[in-house]
Order: C-alpha cells, then structure tokens, then sequence
C-alpha cells in the first residue's frame, strides 16, 4: 500500500495526464461510423443553424463556431487553409488565457538542477521530519520563482475541450468532407494512403510526426540554453534521470505515441490540424522564452 501511494505521490501529474488524455481520445471518436469514415448526419454547413447545432449536444457550443470559420475561410480559399487559419485564432485566443501557465511551465525546465540537488538532500531518508522539510524548500524554490507546480495541469484544463473541439470541427466541417488542399483529399487517411501510395499525405503525416515531438522538446531545449548561457547547470544535476523531469519526459513521448498512432487512422484533415497546431506551438514556446521569461 505504501508503494503505491509513494508511486501516485511521485507521478501525480503523469496519471492525471493519462487521464486527461483518455477524456481526449473518449470525446474524438464521436464524429465517426465504426468504420472510420464521417458520420454524415454530423457535418456542419454554412447553412446549420447554431440553435440545431447545440441542440445535437452541449458540446457543439465549441464545435460550431470553429467548424463555420473553416467554412467560412473555404469560401475564400480552400479546407486546407481554412484549418490554417482556424488552428491560428484557436490558439492565438487559448494563449491569451494559459500564457501564465505555459511560461510557469518552461520556467519549471529551468529550476530542474536545483530541484534535483533538494531531492537528492533527501533521497533515501522515509520519516515525515525528512518529507516534510524536502517539501518546504522545494515549496520554497518554486516561490522564488514564482511557479505553481500544478500550472501545467491547468492549461491542459483550459485546453482539453479546445483540443477536442476543434477535432471535432475539422471532422465535421463540410467544406474539409468535400474539399482539398491544393488538390490532397482531406478525407483521406494516412493509412489508405501508404496502399495507394500517396506520397504527399503520406509526407504531411511524416511532418505532423516530427513537429510534435518538436513542439514538446523545446521547451527543454530552450530552458537548457538559457540555463547554460546564465551558468547554472550544476554537475550533481541529473534532472533527466529522475523527478519531474522523468515525468515531463514520459509525458512528451506517450504524447507524440498517441497522436501519431491516432494520427495514421484520422483522416488528413486532422492530421494537417496536429501539424499546423504543433507548428504554433513551437512559435509561442521560443515567444514566451524571449519575452515572458526573466533570467
């Protein structure tokens, strides 16, 4: 018993992670027939009345409004850039509300040296005296600066149901059922297209892949290269090895894992969302890091 409430103590931020990420995964699968395809029932055109929208599920309060952007941009253009520009103002408007967090989140990268050597102060000794005084100072560093250790739990809070949402726009916009971009079928899926060999979804899907493994590595990279610019990497800190760090690490690879392994059986049109999404992502990191972040 004791061993598993040390194992929870120690990787509660992983656990409510996977939680989060199972809601994801639970509320992307609506939209579609058992085998894959759109539910036509489910697709939202210009025409589609908000009052019918909403009242096909509260969920749709979020669905609507970003499947008729796409829509609309479509008009204009094409699905393709319609998810562009969609995926911009979508993020651009969840920043302004977890820009706090997120730069609390990089700063967390930072402090890992400092916080291993605390860890390290204590590791082995199991009374409460010992627990309780690790707990202070480490409560006491992240004061110093001015962190809240569970910040990233709440911009995953605030962008959970974005996440979905927008999924479930991409999926049900009608102009991405019957459009392309620049000539690719948005319907198509990674996996159909390795038989019929489609190279250019089967290159965009490669993309999406390795942007979001680089949307989650940056903000490492980043708090790395300002920890070695101000000197403060110590040599007894191994901070990849162990604690948050090796939580932080665990939750950027099942990450990528999940979104690749979803990402090859979606069809394009969310596909392109991830790569664009991660594309942005990768933009507000190096954007906080330079102007939200204090040395």
């Amino acid at each position: 018993m004791n061993m598993i409430k040390k194992y929870i103590k120690d990787h509660k931020k992983l656990i409510i992670f996977s939680l989060f990420l199972i809601v994801f995964v639970a509320g992307c699968s609506s939209p579609r027939n058992a085998d894959g395809t759109v539910d036509k029932e489910q697709l939202i055109f210009l025409s589609t009345p908000y009052l019918k929208s909403i009242g096909d599920g509260w969920f749709n309060i979020f669905v609507w409004p970003m499947a008729q952007m796409i829509n609309w941009v479509a008009t204009f253009s094409d699905a393709g850039v319609g998810i562009i520009v969609t995926t911009i103002v979508v993020n651009v408007i969840t920043a302004a509300f977890t820009i706090k967090q997120q730069a609390q989140t990089q700063k967390m990268q930072m402090i890992q040296g400092e916080q291993a050597k605390i860890q390290a102060k204590y590791e082995g000794k199991t009374d409460q005296a010992s627990k309780m005084r690790m707990s202070q100072e480490l409560q006491m560093l992240y004061k110093k600066h001015d962190i809240n250790p569970m910040g990233s739990i709440v911009t995953l809070f605030i962008q959970l149901p974005i996440m979905i949402g927008i999924y479930q726009a991409c999926m049900r916009a009608s102009s991405v059922y019957t459009g392309s971009f620049f000539g690719i079928d948005l319907t198509m899926t990674p996996q159909a297209a390795i038989g019929e060999m489609e190279i250019p979804v089967i290159v965009i899907f490669l993309l999406m892949a390795v942007m979001q493994f680089v949307s989650f590595k940056i903000p490492q990279i980043l708090a790395k290269r300002r920890n070695e610019k101000n000197r403060k990497i110590k040599k007894y800190a191994q901070p990849e090895k162990k604690g948050m760090a090796g939580n932080m690490n665990m939750m950027m690879y099942v990450s990528v894992a999940m979104m690749v392994f979803l990402g090859f059986s979606w069809p394009l049109g969310m596909t392109f969302y991830l790569l664009v999404s991660s594309c942005v992502r990768v933009i507000q990191n190096i954007v906080i890091d330079k102007f939200f972040i204090k040395d």
